[in-house]
């Protein structure tokens, strides 16, 4: 009986703890809003997000490390499977983005009731860069009628309400 109960050996629990290490790696590759549906441990999240804006190569390790060992504590097959559902699925617009995209086309009516409830749905924005962009945006949609021109604060007002909708 004892025979069949044996301990795993020292390479294979190191091939394991890779092997999540690995995981984590892939899973600081996505962007927040799905690292955020996937489900996660709050701990691992948060350390999964952090990754993302280390810039440092010896910290950047450690914190993969850290990654590693948190993915101790949690089933990866569930990770897996909806890592491989993120990987196979087709390059198709993101629902984010078609949200920013209305929500942007909403904000440029220039309607006041619009503004209060994009700001209660993302309280977390800055109301006044909102509030110029959108007065920059409809004022070069304006200009861009007679020159041609692209907006370069209709792409700004774009990333700042996906920043918003992505929290």
């Amino acid at each position: 009986m004892e025979n069949e109960i044996q301990d795993k050996s020292r390479t294979q629990a190191k091939k394991e703890a890779d092997a999540l290490q690995d995981l984590g790696e892939e899973l600081i590759k996505l962007p927040r809003h799905r690292l955020n549906r996937m489900g996660l441990p709050e701990k691992l999240l948060k350390a999964l997000i952090d990754s993302q804006a280390i810039t440092s190569h010896i910290a950047g390790r450690r914190q993969r490390q850290f990654i590693g060992s948190l993915m101790r504590d949690v089933d990866p097959e569930p990770i897996r499977q909806s890592l491989l559902q993120v990987h196979d699925a087709p390059p198709v617009e993101s629902e984010i983005i078609k949200e920013a995209r209305m929500w942007r086309d909403k904000l440029l009516t220039g309607a006041p009731a619009v503004l209060e409830e994009f700001i209660l749905a993302c309280p977390g924005l800055e109301r006044q860069r909102l509030k110029q962009l959108i007065r920059n945006a409809q004022k070069e949609n304006a200009q861009k009628e007679r020159a041609g021109k692209s907006s370069k604060s209709l792409k700004a007002l774009e990333r700042l309400i996906m920043k918003g909708l992505d929290e």
